[in-house]
Order: structure tokens, then sequence, then C-alpha cells
């Protein structure tokens, strides 16, 4: 596994304030009630399913190995968020043990 990657990802605005996020190389989506909060729930599914993929010899996708632009639409917000793999494995598991 890598050590850090940055995927990019799709933040759109829903009607309540809050935000759908689509996360292309993983073909996942997730929701998150602000900016910050939906960029933090995307570094959790990249960072859960990187270790799903990674437990079960699967390959984890490379950031841009599927085109974000076919899911931009007007309005939407598209960023990356960055990863250290290795970082959040260790909160993850700490986080767990307590």
């Amino acid at each position: 596994m890598k050590k850090e990657a940055a995927y990019p990802v799709i933040l759109k605005p829903e009607s309540d304030g809050s935000y759908f996020v689509v996360i292309p190389d993983f073909d996942a989506a997730t929701q998150g009630e602000s900016v910050a909060d939906a960029m933090r729930m995307a570094r959790d599914l990249i960072g859960i399913a990187s270790l799903s993929m990674r437990d079960h010899g699967e390959e984890i996708p490379e950031p841009y190995s599927v085109n974000p632009e076919t899911e931009i639409e007007d309005g939407d917000i598209f960023t990356l968020v960055d990863i250290d793999f290795e970082k959040y494995e260790r909160e993850l598991a700490a986080m767990l043990s307590e």
C-alpha cells in the first residue's frame, strides 16, 4: 500500500445545506453536514475502503483512475482529499481499542 495519496472528490450541495460526496476512484459516496465534515467523511471512506481492499488482496485504485469530470455538475465543488494511509490505520486501530 502506498503511504500517501490525494483523491479527487465532488461535493454536491443538498437543499438542507449538507453535501453529498462522490468519490469516483472508489465508485463510492458519502455525505457530510458541512464542507469540512464532507471532506472528513470522504477521507474516512477512502481509508476504510483501502484497508478493506488491502485485507482482501485487492488493488487500491490510483488517484484519477476514473475521470472525475463526468460526475461534475453546475454548483458542485471539485477538490482533493489527502490521506496518509499509515497514519489513518494507526488512528483507526487506536480508536477501536478504546
